[in-house]
């Protein structure tokens, strides 16, 4: 009863921060810096002249008041007619600023002048489970009596779940049927999608107080993909592994090789190697036949499991996506496997996939729930046998991942273990099944991610 009631009390005080949050956004939109300035008179002067009798402050309030009241009706009639496009680059990558276009276009008979053009972007707000687990995490940096305040680190989370910091723009002077070109400075703060929503123009009306505003929706998304460090080259010890299906059946599951030609039919062969069309023209039985192929082959276990806990996601989904982003040999596969409501694998090399398109795959990967790590190890050792080496990106070091690595080395396949630790953690783990080869289980934590993947 009393989770339920924690439960209850957390998304409670999440909406009314929501609701604080929005207002202050609406606020700091609407009122120019004089205009707040007003705004902290108005309610200052409300406090202090209740009492009318005593005090003449209530005159303030209401010179205040109409100041404001006429400044809001000033704002309402600003109906610009304008044509907004927008140019975005084809990705973008999280903590690198970029700069893309923005072309402001007049349409109507009138001229503008001194216009403040912003970008917006969708702003969902966070999750009572999202918020208090930033807040725990925020609360270790601040003073017992900084942990008080909610709603600062509210803010912080939410401009990241917007997910990028624009510059506002601002266009001197547009005549009648001219445009004008902008050049904005977005700094992506996360990865994954940015969803753009529209763009708002405005101008300050005559007293100065508040933005007469318009907005022109105008969507569209632009895909951030997760940080590429470099990376120290990695030789794994593997040796090339048969593949059923060939290269072209890489990721899928199958009996089917590499085709080299027809032959004459045989007692034993199976039926379904048949070709029919030669048969049919010929008079006599073929059958296709195949040749098996040997190549090298390398898994990337990227674990997911890290509900509440985004700084290690984020750090283990950027040291998968820097050895996806690594060069490697032409003849050589990689898959990629994951999980989240299901596991995933996805296969790049020797003509199957790219590189870009795993890390487009590693932008949208999300946290899966606890206890799913099962189908992922399941997944991996399915397909055991046909790996010359594995790379894991484990977020924890619990028996469930130690016992997949056990049984990966069993089977022969040289492994290099990457476990992410949080800022709270130990660096001193118990290697494991890495006892024999403690040279390839690496401890790394997201704020030195850059620098440990460096080292050879």
């Amino acid at each position: 009863m009393s989770r339920a009631s924690a439960g209850w009390s957390q998304r409670a005080a999440t909406r009314v921060l929501g609701l604080v949050l929005r207002a202050s956004r609406a606020l700091r939109c609407k009122l120019t810096p004089a205009g707040r300035l007003a705004g902290a008179l108005l309610v200052a002067s409300a406090v202090l002249g209740l009492d009318t009798r005593e005090t003449l402050i209530y005159q303030l309030f209401g010179l205040t008041l109409g100041l404001l009241v006429v400044a809001a009706a000033a704002s309402a009639r600003f109906r610009p007619r304008i044509a907004v496009s927008r140019t975005l680059p084809r990705l973008a990558s999280a903590g690198v600023a970029f700069d893309y276009s923005l072309t402001v276009r007049n349409v109507g008979a009138a001229p503008h002048a001194a216009l403040e053009v912003e970008d917006l972007l969708a702003a969902p707000l966070p999750s009572a489970l999202e918020f208090f687990a930033f807040k725990r995490r925020a609360d270790r940096r601040l003073s017992p009596f900084g942990r008080l305040f909610w709603y600062p680190p509210f803010a912080r989370l939410a401009r990241i779940t917007r997910g990028a910091a624009i510059a506002t723009g601002v266009v001197e002077h547009l005549a009648p049927s001219s445009e004008r070109t902008l050049r904005l400075r977005c700094v992506p703060l996360r990865r994954g999608l940015l969803t753009f929503e529209a763009v708002r123009v405005g101008r300050p009306e005559p007293l100065g107080l508040m933005r007469a505003q318009h907005r022109e929706a105008l969507p569209e998304a632009l895909l951030v993909v997760p940080p590429v460090h470099r990376i120290a080259p990695l030789a794994l010890p593997g040796a090339r592994r048969l593949q059923p299906g060939g290269v072209s059946f890489a990721g899928h599951v199958g009996d089917a090789e590499e085709f080299i030609g027809l032959r004459d039919f045989r007692p034993g062969d199976t039926p379904r190697k048949i070709h029919w069309k030669a048969w049919a023209r010929t008079g006599r039985i073929v059958v296709k036949e195949h040749q098996e192929e040997f190549f090298v082959r390398h898994a990337l276990v990227l674990d997911t499991c890290a509900v509440g806990d985004a700084p290690r996601l984020e750090a283990g989904v950027s040291l998968a996506a820097s050895y996806v982003m690594m060069p490697r040999s032409p003849e050589s596969l990689l898959d990629l496997m994951f999980v989240e409501d299901r596991a995933y694998a996805f296969t790049q090399g020797r003509g199957v996939g790219s590189a870009m398109g795993l890390l487009r795959v590693l932008a949208l990967v999300q946290a899966s729930p606890h206890g799913s790590f099962a189908r992922l190890a399941e997944a991996v050792l399915r397909d055991a046998g046909r790996l010359s080496g594995g790379i894991c990106v484990l977020l924890d070091w619990d028996e469930p991942r130690r016992r997949l690595v056990a049984e990966l080395r069993a089977r022969g396949v040289p492994l290099r273990v990457w476990l992410v630790r949080g800022d709270e953690q130990s660096n001193e783990v118990d290697p494991g099944p890495m006892r024999t080869d403690p040279g390839n289980l690496r401890i790394v934590r997201p704020d030195n991610l850059a620098q440990v993947l460096s080292q050879p």
